[in-house]
């Protein structure tokens, strides 16, 4: 999301550094991300390769563009929460939008970083680090949100809990469209199930396993 008093140099930055991101997808996704290089995406996107060096460090970041916006997006949810709205329920939110978002059809687009992903293991390692670095970062978010240390355990659990809630329902989401289920009727499958979740969630994990648990 593009800030309000962004001047016109930023925007033609961000402008740019879309174009490139997008450029290499379009190639990742036709010949694979190992057989694609940043010299072929600079010729491709009609920029220098420093240029395509200058927005993005490394070849692996041109996969993953946008995840930072996605998760900026995350936190200013949790700060900016209206009083008395748990930071669980932002999460919730943030999941019922994802599934909205694959129901009405719109998450065919973006199942292209997920093909791509799903067919270079280094890409799945680097996702998986991704992850765990955005827990890193909903840890420090929830800590401050609710006014604890950073180095307390209880906001670290928390954010840790949530946050793999949401990768989770994310995952299922984009395992069902790459499998060819219907995106209206994978939602309705995966809702109730990420309620649950999330339900369990907010009332404990202590009866969690027990005959009257589930």
């Amino acid at each position: 999301m593009a800030a309000r008093n962004e001047g016109l140099r930023e925007r033609k930055k961000r402008a740019t550094r879309d174009a490139i991101a997008a450029t290499a997808r379009r190639l990742f996704a036709q010949r694979g991300f190992d057989a694609v290089t940043v010299a072929e995406i600079a010729i491709a996107a009609d920029v220098s390769e420093k240029t395509v060096f200058n927005h993005f460090a490394t070849k692996e970041d041109l996969v993953f563009a946008g995840g930072d916006t996605r998760l900026a997006q995350l936190q200013a949810a949790i700060e900016e929460r209206p009083p008395g709205t748990a930071v669980l329920d932002v999460f919730r939110a943030s999941s019922e939008a994802m599934l909205d978002t694959v129901a009405s059809g719109e998450g065919d687009d973006r199942l292209v970083v997920p093909r791509i992903v799903r067919d270079s293991p280094a890409l799945q390692q680097r996702l998986a680090a991704g992850w765990e670095n955005e827990a890193a970062t909903l840890v420090a978010a929830v800590a401050q949100a609710t006014g604890a240390d950073e180095d307390d355990l209880v906001p670290a659990v928390v954010a840790r809990a949530l946050a793999w809630a949401l990768i989770t329902i994310f995952r299922a989401a984009f395992d069902g469209l790459l499998a060819g289920e219907d995106p209206e009727q994978l939602a309705a499958r995966l809702r109730p199930q990420a309620a649950r979740a999330y339900d369990q969630l907010a009332a404990g994990l202590g009866d969690y396993g027990t005959s009257g648990g589930k």
